[in-house]
């Protein structure tokens, strides 16, 4: 099967011994080809991962020269970007601490070096924290101080805060300037049940339960290391369930696997933070596999013990649909016949037993959880009718055509869905078939009673 470039970028930052035998295809990119693929490394978060590679390989004459110069710039604007970040950082958490905020940084610089080795490696457009209830007012009040304004607000467990005379900027190249917006992010919860439609961890994850994290001379409280990759993997679906994700994500849950697989007291603390909730067990089977599988990072062995026991279906998905899901185009509303991104939703209905919502998936094709949130965003804010800007940026035509495009793929992908079910269900019938004519079921049974 054909590889697209993309495929061959993910090969050629993974953690495989010959990293620029990938760059073969890459180097005989026509000059067309190069603008899609610079704008899906811009997209994917991966244009300064790969330019790093190129140079730790000693690989740069492997891309044209006006590529290389163009990376070269960006991430020249992108160090400056993160230096101004920095400096709004630490004055946010400065003025968090002397109000008495009880927040934990989530993501962004917290990721650093766990997750990512320099910060000016990564695109960053806003700053998460997790916040206790009785200090979200406190908080909401010191953003309002320093020149935030509350964006309208979209779900119960999020509140998203801009500086409203940066004006909104373009992919790719403007969105590395120092002048290019950011948000500050408020979360009540990590995980939002009413966006996911999936009830998981709900405060699990405190506060209260963080450590004292310190990149470029700033102190600050982070997630520990078992929280912050639960929260990755957490982030990861989330992102999978909205229909797009970073790869620079996965990339980066890669690099803490490849220095923590085999640290066993790690792997025991998250064995212990997940306890008996099997949905986290399996949804971090999947993000693990998938990051193993894109970028050959070693898969620990508790992962692989809880690999053993997902159900069938989840391994279906895992085994034959994540890699395709990871590669969707993005932003997943560009206009493309018959996307992949609803592939998801077969991943999806294996958690509906779990949800309050009835037909999860029949809704999500009728009514997406995009188009339910502008709803409610109208309801709580009845002005945004009569705002032609804000419903500009919602985009409505291109995303009705790529919900009514992706649904007629997962529709049509179902027969292929089914034999695959039963292919796996098969094998697995037939030998306890022969465990009950051995009798070892049945001795089992009476042994455990």
């Amino acid at each position: 099967m054909k590889r697209n470039p993309a495929e061959d970028i993910v090969s050629f930052l993974s953690f495989s011994a010959e990293p620029c035998e990938h760059l073969k295809a890459v180097e005989k990119l026509s000059a067309r080809k190069w603008t899609h693929v610079l704008q899906w490394l811009d997209d994917s978060g991966l244009a300064f991962y790969f330019l790093q590679k190129l140079r730790e390989t000693h690989a740069t004459n492997a891309v044209p020269g006006p590529v290389l110069s163009r990376l070269e710039d960006n991430f020249a604007a992108n160090q400056l970007r993160v230096k101004d970040m920095s400096r709004r950082f630490g004055d946010i958490n400065h003025r968090f601490d002397e109000a008495g905020v009880r927040y934990a940084v989530l993501k962004g610089f917290s990721l650093v070096p766990q997750f990512c080795p320099d910060a000016t490696l990564r695109y960053q457009g806003d700053f998460d924290y997790l916040v206790e209830d009785q200090s979200l007012p406190t908080a909401r009040r010191v953003l309002g101080e320093i020149g935030y304004c509350q964006k309208p607000q979209l779900t119960s467990q999020e509140f998203t805060f801009a500086v409203p005379q940066m004006a909104r900027p373009a992919r790719s190249a403007e969105q590395y300037q120092a002048r290019a917006p950011h948000v500050v992010e408020l979360h009540l919860d990590v995980w939002d049940s009413d966006l996911n439609r999936l009830p998981l961890m709900q405060r699990q994850f405190s506060a209260e339960r963080t450590t004292t994290h310190i990149w470029n001379q700033l102190a600050f409280p982070a997630l520990s290391d078992e929280d912050a990759f639960l929260l990755q993997v957490l982030h990861t679906c989330r992102h999978l369930f909205t229909y797009w994700i970073r790869m620079s994500c996965l990339l980066e849950i890669a690099r803490f696997l490849a220095s923590r697989a085999s640290d066993e007291a790690l792997w025991s603390r998250i064995e212990q933070r997940v306890g008996d909730n099997w949905m986290l067990r399996e949804l971090t089977v999947v993000t693990t596999e998938l990051v193993a599988g894109l970028f050959a990072a070693p898969v620990p062995r508790l992962i692989r013990d809880w690999g053993r026991g997902i159900r069938s279906a989840t391994r279906v998905w895992t085994d034959h649909y994540a890699r395709r899901c990871a590669f969707c185009d993005l932003p997943v509303y560009q206009f493309k016949l018959f996307p992949r991104s609803k592939l998801i939703l077969f991943l999806h209905q294996q958690y509906e037993g779990a949800c309050a919502e009835k037909n999860l998936v029949r809704n999500q094709l009728i009514v997406p959880s995009r188009l339910a949130r502008i709803a409610s965003s109208v309801r709580n804010k009845p002005s945004l009718v009569l705002n032609a800007g804000w419903w500009k940026r919602q985009l409505l035509m291109r995303r009705s055509i790529f919900h009514i495009l992706a649904g007629a793929r997962y529709v049509c992908e179902l027969p292929r869905w089914w034999w695959l079910n039963r292919a796996t269900a098969r094998p697995l019938a037939e030998s306890l078939d022969g465990q009950v004519r051995g009798g070892s079921l049945d001795s089992d049974f009476r042994a455990t009673n």
